[in-house]
């Protein structure tokens, strides 16, 4: 890829996660103004470290997230037989998600997560997308909630990976 291509794609990523932020450049100009600290952005290098998942809106990041949370308590949702439980969570996050979940459930690094109530879906999701990124790119997802369940980067990596399949 010649310099200038590279140069474009980076652009191109930039553009995407600024999006995330969703700003529009005011929170730069109150810095400027002395009325607020800039969070420090990602560089370059941190750029190209950008999953291609990262540059989903919202929205589809949000769905991307659910999925991701199912997948890692897939072995907890194969092995359950709480019917409430399996409802809410496909209120949460749809019959195909919970599909890929199950199917999922032997190939999930450590053994998964243990069952989590439902409301807790999102907020595990983007525990997950914030484990498998840099730090520089956290910021990305500030808009997003979290929960207090540790996860390690190699569930959060196959998690995410699966969940993106779709």
């Amino acid at each position: 890829m010649s310099a200038a291509l590279e140069r474009a794609e980076l652009a191109a990523i930039g553009r995407d996660l600024a999006g995330l932020i969703g700003d529009g450049g005011y929170r730069r100009g109150r810095a400027l103004l002395g009325e607020d600290q800039p969070e420090p952005s990602a560089s370059f290098a941190d750029l190209g470290l950008a999953p291609e998942w990262l540059r989903r809106s919202q929205p589809e990041l949000l769905e991307l997230a659910q999925a991701a949370a199912l997948i890692a308590m897939g072995p907890a949702i194969a092995a359950s037989i709480d019917g409430g439980w399996l409802r809410e969570l496909v209120a949460r996050g749809g019959d195909v998600a919970m599909d890929r979940a199950i199917a999922a459930a032997q190939r999930v690094p450590e053994g998964g997560l243990p069952p989590l109530p439902a409301e807790t879906v999102e907020a595990l999701g983007f525990d997950l997308m914030r484990a498998a990124l840099p730090p520089a790119l956290h910021r990305y997802l500030g808009w997003a909630p979290g929960g207090s369940v540790p996860v390690t980067r190699e569930l959060a990596t196959f998690c995410l990976a699966e969940a993106a399949r779709a």
